[in-house]
């Protein structure tokens, strides 16, 4: 064996290990085992009926028709959607006063905000930026935790390179390193807001074949462990105590029923010692994927494979029982579910005099809604991620705007595609429609901002297109709000054409008819194709929803109050035929040439990207010198540090982002072209230079086999930093043993 294919002696510990020594939390983020905690959790589970046990294993929905019988009788361990803090404090009351007095854990999914809304979880890792990541988790918690609840059912965590998939919207992107970053961000923010987070689903979700909701994923070991699982560890890692399992199979196995990742990669490698939970009703579905006979064997695998709570579809108290009494499922198993049920509440306090739970009044919980600093919090978050993707003749920003400016679109003025899918408890009246931020704060500079919907969010109609072209012609400058509807934007909304929907790339077609400069805002919940977009614009601004604050956020942006810093966390497509597509792909023997036809190529299509992972524009320029190494060769246990001088060589103020991304020039296996490694913001002057160093573990630097154990080869690795994963800065660094 060469020395180049031998794992580094000391790796040998880390053989079952993911490779993100970077992405692992501070010390204590973890929770750790407690004497005291243990101790109390054996003696409650002791003086527990199986009954009683049994009940702590369910998660169920408040509705006007619930009824507390099922508190009363110790038949729930965790409640949804309350949404009313009086629904909370009765609930409470009722867990606390019954044998045992075992709180409930009060949860919703809280995707994006619970009031406030921010920019959906795609938008949020479009600004690059855990700082942001963190604040958008931070109030979100604030707010959702002075209702009473404890538990948020989120983050999304799944990765996905299939822009198809409608759910792309909920998550971090296709980039395993930035979606680590997501995933410890959203967890410190929730908690510091006083919620615990749900990592889901569980895994592989995003990997759905052909981008269907739902459908099946298959996936090698190793693509398993460096793609899908590491953002999960991230999170575990940052103290998250639930995880949710997904409704996928994956390699044949539904997440439900899985123990392979349920048991011995969450638990066995992992040590995660808290609550794994079903998706809804997804116990049951085990019947239709066809692995279950009835009910009561979906039952015995889900709980066999190591779920611990079933949510919503009430088979663990149907059937449990009578499977632990016929020795079809050991008490055992039972007792270790419960324990991690209550071993969680332990920990986040609930067993204690509750001082949340007492300060909660109807008065007290509304005043933390949508308050002045959570709005301006959303509206910086929203601004921050925005992506300019083109700006043709620096249209933008309009600093010295035309007289009269048409706007035309539906979204415009319609909340809902502001606010995006998941809105919680979100109001449309408190949103500031864009409409009407263009139109006020337009107004004060002599401006005269016209508007014609033009047809519905989803442009089913032509019917008003002649009225918009009629605005349009008399208007100097056209803003065309359009994109994909609210609705169409998350679960079970996967598609297969990624174009503007229906009829408005006929309307935009329309509008850059008329001559006028046309900017477009795209509402999006996904990467779309633009092939037929980009010519009929002179610049353009990717929103994604945007959220409560949205409206506001892009008037500051077009209006150059603040300028755009967003990046483009998965790849635009060219044409939907090149879709599932990332930048980190495989090299080929056959790598295309000019005038070679057998080659790695479409006959009808270019195989890049429109605009690459991480690519966005700025108002102003920058300009980022080749890196420096501190180490022209470094060993296991070292780290690749890389300086950069970033000189913003414009006339405004902004924000560069600095990548800095890896290829492994030789290895056992055929290695990405690209991997994200680190990143960072920095703000600058016109004129101001600054040197920014990126760090990389060394120990982050390798890959897993098929069998699931992980290896840094020793070799010649080439660093890459710049503003996107195109960059071609560069310098090579030399991995020893």
């Amino acid at each position: 064996m060469s020395n180049r294919s031998r794992l580094f002696p000391a790796l040998a510990l880390l053989a079952l290990l993911l490779p993100f020594a970077s992405a692992r939390a501070p010390a204590g983020e973890r929770p750790a085992a407690d004497p005291a905690v243990e101790a109390r959790v054996a003696d409650l589970l002791s003086r527990m009926s199986l009954e009683e046990k049994v009940g702590q294993m369910f998660l169920g929905g408040w509705s006007p028709q619930f009824d507390d019988k099922e508190i009363v009788d110790g038949a729930i361990g965790i409640l949804s959607n309350t949404d009313e803090v009086a629904n909370v404090i009765a609930a409470d009351r009722r867990a606390r006063s019954v044998r045992h007095g075992i709180p409930l854990i009060f949860s919703r999914d809280i995707i994006h905000g619970y009031r406030t809304l921010f920019p959906m979880p795609l938008g949020i890792a479009a600004t690059f930026d855990e700082a942001a990541m963190e604040t958008a988790a931070l109030h979100t918690a604030k707010e959702g935790s002075a209702q009473g609840l404890d538990l948020n059912l989120g983050p999304m965590l799944d990765l996905s390179r299939d822009a198809r998939w409608g759910r792309v919207v909920e998550g971090p992107g296709e980039d395993p390193f930035l979606a680590r970053r997501f995933a410890a961000a959203a967890v410190r923010g929730l908690k510091a807001g006083g919620m615990a987070a749900t990592l889901k689903h569980f895994v592989g979700y995003g990997a759905a074949e052909s981008g269907r909701d739902y459908n099946a994923v298959d996936l090698s070991e190793s693509r398993l462990r460096d793609l899908y699982l590491p953002p999960f560890k991230a999170g575990i890692d940052a103290g998250a105590q639930v995880v949710m399992a997904a409704f996928n199979t994956l390699n044949g196995v539904p997440g439900t029923a899985n123990p392979h990742t349920l048991t011995e990669i969450l638990r066995g490698e992992w040590g995660f010692d808290g609550i794994v939970m079903s998706d809804w009703d997804a116990v049951r579905e085990l019947v239709a994927h066809g692995v279950a006979a009835d009910e009561r064997k979906a039952v015995e695998k889900a709980v066999m494979a190591g779920v611990d709570v079933d949510m919503a579809s009430g088979l663990y108290r149907d059937h449990l029982v009578e499977l632990v009494k016929t020795g079809r499922v050991p008490m055992a198993r039972i007792d270790e579910a419960v324990s991690r049920v209550l071993r969680v509440k332990f920990r986040l306090g609930l067993f204690e005099p509750a001082e949340k739970r007492r300060s909660l009044d109807p008065t007290t919980a509304a005043a933390a809604l949508a308050r002045p600093e959570t709005r301006e919090a959303a509206r910086d978050v929203a601004r921050r991620s925005v992506v300019l993707l083109k700006n043709d003749g620096n249209l933008l920003p309009l600093v010295a705007p035309p007289k009269r400016i048409a706007v035309i679109g539906a979204m415009a003025a319609d909340a809902g595609d502001h606010m995006g899918a998941w809105g919680a408890l979100g109001r449309r009246e408190e949103v500031p429609l864009f409409l009407d931020e263009m139109r006020t704060r337009l107004a004060a500079k002599g401006v005269t901002v016209d508007y014609e919907a033009a047809c519905d969010d989803a442009c089913r109609s032509t019917e008003g297109f002649a009225a918009a072209v009629k605005t349009a012609a008399t208007a100097d400058l056209v803003v065309a709000v359009l994109g994909e509807p609210w609705w169409m934007t998350a679960e079970s909304t996967s598609r297969t054409r990624l174009g503007l929907p229906n009829h408005q790339q006929a309307l935009l077609d329309l509008m850059a008819a008329t001559g006028k400069p046309v900017l477009l805002v795209v509402f999006a919940g996904r990467p779309m194709v633009l092939r037929d977009v980009v010519p009929k614009t002179r610049a353009i601004l990717w929103a994604y929803s945007p959220g409560t604050m949205g409206g506001a956020a892009l008037t500051d942006l077009i209006l150059g109050e603040a300028n755009p810093s967003g990046r483009l966390p998965m790849s635009m497509p060219r044409a939907v035929g090149q879709v599932p597509i990332s930048y980190d792909r495989l090299p080929t023997g056959r790598p295309w040439k000019p005038g070679d036809e057998l080659a790695t190529r479409y006959v009808d299509e270019e195989i890049t990207p429109l605009f690459p992972f991480g690519f966005g524009l700025s108002y102003t320029s920058f300009t980022i010198s080749p890196p420096k190494l501190a180490q022209g060769t470094v060993r296991l246990g070292d780290t690749v540090s890389a300086t950069v001088t970033v000189t913003n060589t414009g006339t405004r103020a902004g924000r560069e982002s600095v990548q800095l991304y890896v290829h492994d020039l030789l290895a056992s296996r055929s290695r990405p072209r690209r991997e994200l490694k680190a990143f960072a913001m920095v703000d600058l002057k016109p004129g101001e230079s600054r040197e920014v160093r990126l760090e990389a573990p060394v120990a982050d630097l390798g890959f897993h086999d098929d069998h699931g154990r992980y290896r840094v080869e020793p070799g010649r690795f080439e660093v890459f930093v710049g503003a996107d994963s195109d960059t071609e800065n560069r310098a090579v660094v030399t991995v020893v043993e």
